[in-house]
């Protein structure tokens, strides 16, 4: 007894690190907000500007013409191309995407990551010095295995990846080596805690057949289909891109209001600060100069500028109002409220080693202005949340629609049918 007790502690010990070692899905990894962040965008990209990158094969680049048309009127969004013809999962001897992914994460930062690949992946595989039948048990476990990994480096970046699924093809022998990669990617991407995006019905007829023909975004009939039966004409490709724009937007709403702290101020001044930063460059390069004198010189200045103004101090609150003044004037349409503080206010403030709890967070804002939020782990659910759920694995809706067990049923429930009494 006492030795199967402790086999059953040593598994739920085992069962809660499993759980804590998986991230939540739908919550990216953040940089800036500690180790999740509560959307799944970062809240806070370098300059206010996502860089949205498309990867992938020819779909890919059909899928990064459609974004680049949808974000186009969006100065906070950059859509770039980084997908490649001819390529895939399945040759790495031609082109190997984890290898090539290394390069691109080293040489730029990737927010956003939209990924749409398979067209040329309908083939065998080679690895390890064989090769693997298409769509045989060893090919989906190779394939998935390049695959899984693909999207962990993605993660690793503090990315957020939209995964975009494989469309309805022509070819009904193509169709069912589709359908193999989708359930893969699906797999996948719920695994890793990606985003993945079904577009299979969205381009089949009222049947749920392939129709090279279907409403663009504006309701009205066009072709919808290149004439291979597998790409996409420029309607087809922005009609595909809505689907994944209609994501990112979701996402990205959730993340301003994440950015959007009390202190920062509203939308409108934060954007009117922002536009000033940048249109005065010599007031920045000034007060950027200013901080990197050493100190005794800045002693030295804050002395003289005492003695010279000893005759116009009348009072702290008078200071106060002063340095306020100045700031207003350094930008334009910018009111400041500044209460007054005494010197002796000041001092105990200065002299106080009280520190908010949780991890502080501070962003400057130009002009000497820095706006600061606290964020305590104790109250992010996911934290919570985490550490009492089960492996992934080990979930009833896991085993259920991705490994497709049949659950036992509870006595007296609609999908018990066993005889009463029995």
């Amino acid at each position: 007894m006492i030795r199967i007790c402790r086999t059953a502690s040593l598994l739920a010990i085992l069962a809660g690190l499993a759980a804590m070692a998986l991230p939540a899905a739908g919550h990216a990894q953040s940089p800036v907000l500690g180790q999740f962040s509560r959307s799944y965008i970062t809240p806070f990209p370098p300059g206010n500007q996502y860089r949205l990158v498309v990867l992938g094969d020819s779909l890919g680049d059909g899928t990064w013409s459609g974004l680049y048309r949808v974000f186009k009127e969006d100065a906070n969004v950059e859509v770039i191309k980084r997908s490649r013809v001819s390529t895939g999962f399945a040759r790495t001897d031609y082109f190997d995407w984890n290898a090539n992914l290394d390069g691109i994460l080293r040489s730029e930062p990737v927010h956003i990551a939209v990924v749409m690949v398979g067209a040329n992946d309908v083939q065998a595989i080679f690895d390890n010095r064989r090769w693997y039948k298409l769509g045989t048990e060893q090919w989906r476990q190779v394939y998935g295995d390049r695959i899984d990994g693909f999207i962990r480096k993605l993660k690793e970046s503090h990315a957020a990846v939209y995964w975009v699924g494989l469309p309805i093809m022509r070819s009904e022998q193509n169709n069912q080596t589709m359908q193999t990669m989708n359930e893969i990617f699906r797999e996948k991407a719920f695994i890793n805690g990606v985003k993945f995006i079904d577009t299979w019905n969205a381009f089949a007829d009222e049947f749920g057949r392939y129709s090279a023909y279907g409403p663009d975004l504006t309701g009205q009939v066009r072709r919808l289909r290149a004439e291979d039966g597998v790409h996409f004409t420029i309607p087809g490709y922005v009609k595909l891109a809505h689907f994944v724009e209609r994501e990112i937007r979701r996402d990205l709403r959730v993340a301003r209001a994440e950015r959007n702290i009390p202190l920062a101020g509203s939308e409108e001044e934060q954007a009117r600060t922002i536009h000033h930063a940048r249109s005065q460059p010599a007031a920045v390069a000034s007060a950027a100069k200013q901080a990197a004198k050493p100190a005794a010189e800045k002693d030295a200045e804050k002395a003289e500028a005492s003695q010279e103004g000893a005759a116009e101090e009348g009072s702290a609150a008078e200071s106060g109002s002063n340095a306020a003044k100045k700031v207003a004037r350094a930008i334009p349409g910018l009111d400041l409220v500044r209460p007054a503080l005494s010197e002796s206010a000041a001092a105990a403030a200065a002299a106080s080693d009280y520190a908010p709890p949780g991890e502080a967070i501070a962003h400057n804002i130009g002009f000497g202005l820095t706006a600061l939020a606290t964020i305590s782990p104790v109250n992010d659910p996911n934290v919570l949340v985490g550490q009492q759920q089960l492996p992934l694995t080990q979930r009833p809706y896991y085993r259920v629609l991705i490994q497709g067990e049949q659950l036992k049923p509870k006595t007296g429930r609609a999908d018990d049918f066993a005889w009463p009494g029995s």
